[in-house]
């Protein structure tokens, strides 16, 4: 890192404007079912548009990671946020960083943590950041894309071209993405992990969670709290386990016991796969990095998932990923501030600000799109972001990308505008506010037509001009009276840069 790159502290939007780089110090912190983990950075970012201030982020260092812990809870059922604290104010004391030396961040929520109840108080903990920070709760498809990203997968892709495959496997659940040229194109999870149960230095069961008792009963075992549990018979559940595994891996037929086991759908993927990455927990005992018992399914499930790659096809397909257990984000990199322009509408002047906004991408490919083609779209893109488990209190902005020269036209717009509308009808009846983003320069006219048949029964801000992508969360200023403009920061989500390199 180059000491010399100065520091940008963006409450104050102006201060970018010049700059040609810039440092910020980051933190992700990543909470999940089973463990949780800090981890801080240093992210330098570079100019890479002389017309407006768009960065990218071409230096990243890791400073300091914490210890792995297992996630308290109080009575096995809801965070004990005040452990929680304590675990994360002696890590930023570990670090030799305070809190406000931190310029951003993400909060990433995930698994059984992420229910309802669990979120909204580990949110809390972070409330007196809430300009700086991320928050993201993830269910089981974010939470898959970002240990893609995390583990390298799609940077691997995206260089070489190859399709991967990564799975992420934690303590409750396996997580499947798909990526092609960097993309992610199909993801799905099963609920096989380590920590389905979980047994004291005697062998007595203290954790059972459904997976693990239908394995059980499906073998004839009667698994019970307390009662012992033989190494045999855990090597029998991991079998049964990794056999369900590996059904949803090879895209072929399930049975009926693997698709009790299935959290999601299954992948529809069809095409050949060219690598294959393991990241989580158990991937530490697949590629030999860990040997410890944590009283857990763990050493079990990865020894018997290493053998049953090595006799099958996958065998010459296994890479090493470029982060296992820590294949998770870096933090936030809050390195983008662009304008929107006058063509934008907004129901009312009050509606803005707007705060940490996950970006929810759509590509209209056709020339011609019909309103029904639009619609599938926008409902399959939000179902890979999991807002259909968290809405509608979770705060998205729909971006609507088109091929390079797409003009607007009346038919166009009417596609747009009556898909958009089928979604919101059937999906965000009580979402307060809707927010649309457009690469091109139709956010007025849209944002008009849903008006005109939405009423005033919700808040409707329409933009255009905005560079977006995948993993980002954006923040809407208000209106700048004098141009007609609002300024928008884009937080992207920062991984460890780099692929797996090494075949196993």
């Amino acid at each position: 890192m180059h000491e010399e790159t100065e520091r940008v502290d963006f409450s104050e939007l102006t201060e970018v404007f010049g700059l040609e780089s810039f440092l910020l110090k980051s933190v992700g912190i990543t909470i999940g079912s089973s463990t949780s983990h800090l981890m801080f950075s240093q992210l330098i970012a570079r100019r890479r548009d002389s017309r407006v201030s768009r960065f990218e982020v071409v230096e990243r260092e890791v400073t300091h990671r914490s210890p792995i812990v297992f996630t308290p809870y109080v009575a096995g059922v809801r965070v004990d946020t005040e452990k929680l604290q304590n675990f994360i104010t002696q890590t930023y004391r570990d670090s030799g960083v305070t809190p406000d030396a931190v310029d951003t961040g993400a909060v990433i929520i995930t698994g059984y943590a992420a229910k309802k109840e669990n979120a909204e108080a580990i949110v809390n903990l972070f409330s007196q950041w809430a300009g700086k920070f991320v928050c993201a709760t993830a269910g089981p498809k974010l939470e898959g894309m970002m240990a893609a990203h995390g583990s390298g997968a799609v940077s691997r892709s995206k260089e070489t071209g190859k399709i991967v495959m990564n799975i992420d496997i934690g303590g409750g659940t396996s997580k499947v993405v798909i990526v092609k040229g960097g993309t992610v194109v199909d993801t799905s999870s099963i609920f096989v992990g380590s920590r389905v149960i979980a047994v004291d230095h005697s062998g007595q069961v203290i954790r059972i969670e459904e997976s693990g008792s239908l394995a059980a009963r499906e073998l004839g075992i009667d698994l019970k709290l307390g009662a012992l549990l033989s190494v045999s018979e855990q090597k029998a559940i991991v079998d049964i386990l990794t056999n369900s595994l590996f059904e949803l891996l090879e895209r072929k037929g399930l049975s009926p016991f693997t698709q009790s086991l299935m959290e999601t759908s299954p992948l529809q993927y069809r095409d050949p796969i060219d690598i294959v990455m393991f990241s989580g927990g158990v991937a530490e005992y697949i590629y030999g990095h860990e040997k410890s018992d944590f009283g857990d399914l763990g050493p079990h499930l990865g020894e018997r998932i290493k053998q049953r790659i090595f006799d099958s096809a996958f065998s010459l397909m296994l890479q090493e990923p470029a982060e296992r257990i820590r294949a998770t984000v870096m933090g936030a990199a809050q390195y983008s501030l662009q304008v929107s322009g006058n063509t934008i509408f907004l129901s009312s002047p009050t509606i803005l600000p707007k705060r940490n906004l996950q970006v929810i991408k759509v590509f209209i490919e056709r020339e011609r799109p019909t309103a029904e083609w639009v619609e599938g779209l926008v409902r399959e893109a939000l179902s890979r972001y999991d807002t259909d488990i968290f809405q509608p209190n979770h705060p998205i902005a729909l971006t609507i990308n088109f091929p390079t020269e797409t003009t607007p036209n009346p038919a166009l717009l009417r596609s747009l505008s009556q898909g958009i509308l089928s979604v919101l009808e059937g999906t965000f009846t009580r979402a307060h506010s809707i927010v649309l983003i457009f690469d091109i320069d139709i956010a007025n006219l849209i944002g008009n037509i849903l008006a005109e048949k939405l009423g005033f029964s919700k808040d409707i801000i329409c933009l255009d001009g905005i560079d977006v992508g995948d993993l980002d969360y954006v923040d809407i200023g208000a209106e700048i009276e004098s141009s007609r403009t609002v300024p928008v920061v884009v937080k992207n989500l920062v991984f460890l840069k780099g692929a797996a390199q090494r075949e196993i």
